[in-house]
């Protein structure tokens, strides 16, 4: 008797389960949605231009002849096929930030890691799926300093079930960025140095999409320069609800990103979705990407989009030429179009803490995952800027400074060579000759941030303390912590995340200040390389290394004599796109071929 009353009670717990789980199936915004996946094809054609996004004429490495580059859209489950077409006059390479490229690892875009360098006038098609991803991404040149000079653009993976696509009714990417207007040619040679005596180079400006004023008294006389050049504006709908893509593609600083009187509900962080968190202000480090939903509910109005520079975080205060309170316009449809005159929240203007990320505590997964409860492997790695023998300040890793080896990636290692030693500068921290969960507990031995991204994975941010911390093992968070793909070492403080080491290939592990990356603060993960060598890599990605040139032969970074061009309003770029070659005299397919399949 007693037996079948715990049955009975039992089966009426079950059943209340399932009813439970029922309504909020029923209840819920996910609408399961059968999507046949697509082959997406883009060409992406880099080149030199002349143009000024804050007012300030430069040479800029433009993407289709724009800064930032066109924005890919594509669906969860589709596969990318992405021409890159280099006629920048020096080689480059395309990394995917933030995909996994499971199965396709020489197509990580990493010279020296995962592959050779794509020559001048060559194509390099990269093809890859994304099955098992979706949200904000990044593509940008991984190349020495080139992203920085603009080869970049957004990536975006739609979900066919976004369990938030009922809770908004548009999407608006936003790229943010500091902005020098010198090249990095020059700036690279100069940090690389004993004269900046390791102080990074300083930007000139920040941009929102490309776009700021700029103070042309501070220019020099012998640069074009038109003052008021515009900001970027965004025309909101009055009810509308918006899902905005934050992406900073800077090289060095870190922003705190708000819109006037509109609170802002994050709801991805690099492609995990999350519970909504309501913020005021958002604190974004390199390489770092928020979605968050905005409601234009407010009288109709102009407001100001503010992307402030944090220019404390890494000693770039007393700059003189520098305004670090970047602004763009929030246009309510209805509104007149005068600038506005709208101020910034009040709340949260002294904090010492906006050169890390935002609180993890606040962050919390949508989707409840199972995290191991321990590690196979602890790895400890200490990140400094140290000075070496020539009095120039490198970047040092477990106290070494990785140096990039173009002409024999370690990929190529592993493939062709079955090597399983490696010279001490290649930063080689971890082989994971089986699946493994590791730990890695990274200290930072520097005053300044250091945004660690970890590439072909995510990993769960464990813990992370401020200057002169050491982690509590006992009270890291293992029941739900956040997971991404960049992640913030304070300064001299530490930050202690785990992954899963199932990935076969070469996985860069490297602070994403760019500077920093050309400094040597770079580590490498190889993982199941025995998985890997039953891959087969296309015959293309294998010829680069037949053609392609080292670039870091000579420390003083030459370019090549190029055509210089102006941007689309121009002329000479005009017919340039259509395919004569104004400049060179000479018709080229390339131009030709890129100008329709981008406009159909």
């Amino acid at each position: 008797m007693i037996l079948s009353k715990s049955l009975s009670l039992w089966s009426i717990l079950c059943i209340l389960s399932l009813l439970n789980s029922l309504v909020f199936i029923l209840a819920s915004p996910v609408k399961k949605r059968a999507y046949v996946p697509e082959t997406k094809t883009f060409y992406l054609h880099l080149y030199i231009a002349k143009l000024s996004p804050d007012g300030f004429e430069r040479v800029v490495w433009t993407v289709n002849g724009t800064y930032p580059g066109p924005t890919l859209v594509v669906t969860k489950g589709d596969r990318l096929v992405i021409h890159v077409i280099n006629n920048l006059g020096v080689s480059t390479s395309i990394h995917y930030h933030g995909f996994f490229q499971r199965g396709t690892n020489w197509y990580d875009g990493v010279p020296g890691q995962t592959q050779c360098p794509i020559p001048n006038n060559t194509t390099f098609i990269y093809n890859f799926t994304v099955p098992d991803q979706s949200g904000t991404f990044w593509y940008h040149s991984h190349h020495l300093a080139q992203y920085v000079d603009g080869v970049l653009g957004a990536i975006i993976v739609k979900d066919p079930d976004d369990p938030y696509q009922n809770y908004y009714d548009e999407e608006v990417v936003i790229l943010l960025s500091d902005w020098y207007h010198n090249e990095t040619f020059t700036l690279l040679n100069y940090y690389l140095s004993p004269a900046s005596k390791g102080l990074e180079p300083r930007p000139d400006n920040g941009l929102i999409n490309g776009r700021n004023n700029y103070n042309c008294k501070w220019a020099s006389v012998s640069y074009k320069c038109i003052d008021n050049a515009g900001l970027s504006k965004f025309n909101f709908v009055p009810g509308k609800r918006y899902r905005l893509r934050i992406i900073n593609t800077s090289a060095l600083l870190s922003f705190t990103f708000s819109i006037d009187e509109h609170a802002m509900d994050v709801i991805e962080v690099e492609g995990m979705m999350t519970k909504r968190h309501t913020i005021h202000r958002l604190i974004i480090n390199v390489a770092q990407r928020y979605s968050v939903i905005v409601t234009a509910d407010k009288l109709v109005s102009n407001f100001w989009m503010r992307a402030d520079l944090q220019i404390t975080c890494y000693n770039a205060i007393g700059i003189e030429y520098l305004n670090p309170y970047v602004k763009a316009i929030v246009h309510y449809e209805g509104a007149n179009h005068l600038d506005p005159t709208t101020k910034g929240w009040a709340d949260n203007l002294n904090r010492l803490n906006n050169c890390i990320d935002l609180n993890t505590s606040d962050l919390k997964p949508f989707f409840p995952e199972n995290v191991p409860a321990k590690a196979d492997q602890t790895i400890y790695l200490n990140a400094s800027i140290e000075k070496d023998a020539s009095n120039v300040y490198r970047g040092v890793v477990n106290g070494s400074t990785y140096v990039v080896d173009v002409e024999n990636p370690t990929i190529n290692q592993i493939l062709f060579k079955n090597q399983t030693l490696f010279q001490p500068n290649q930063n080689i921290i971890g082989q994971f000759n089986t699946s493994q969960v590791i730990d890695i507990v990274a200290y930072n031995g520097v005053t300044g941030e250091h945004p660690f991204h970890l590439h072909g994975h995510t990993f769960w941010v464990l813990g992370s303390g401020p200057v002169d911390t050491k982690p509590d093992f006992s009270k890291l968070n293992i029941f739900d912590p956040i997971k991404r793909d960049t992640a913030t070492i304070p300064n001299k403080g530490w930050i202690v995340i785990r992954f899963e080491a199932n990935n076969p290939g070469i996985w860069g592990f490297h602070c994403h200040i760019e500077w920093h990356v050309e400094a040597g603060l770079v580590a490498q993960f190889i993982e199941l390389p025995h998985e890997l060598r039953k891959l087969k890599p296309p015959a293309d990605w294998e010829q680069l290394c037949i053609k392609s040139p080292n670039p870091y032969n000579d420390l003083i970074l030459q370019s090549e004599q190029r055509t210089i061009i102006d941007d689309m309003r121009n002329v000479d770029t005009l017919i340039k796109n259509l395919g004569w070659n104004w400049g060179e005299l000479e018709f080229n397919w390339n131009y030709l071929l890129v100008y329709f399949l981008n406009i159909f």
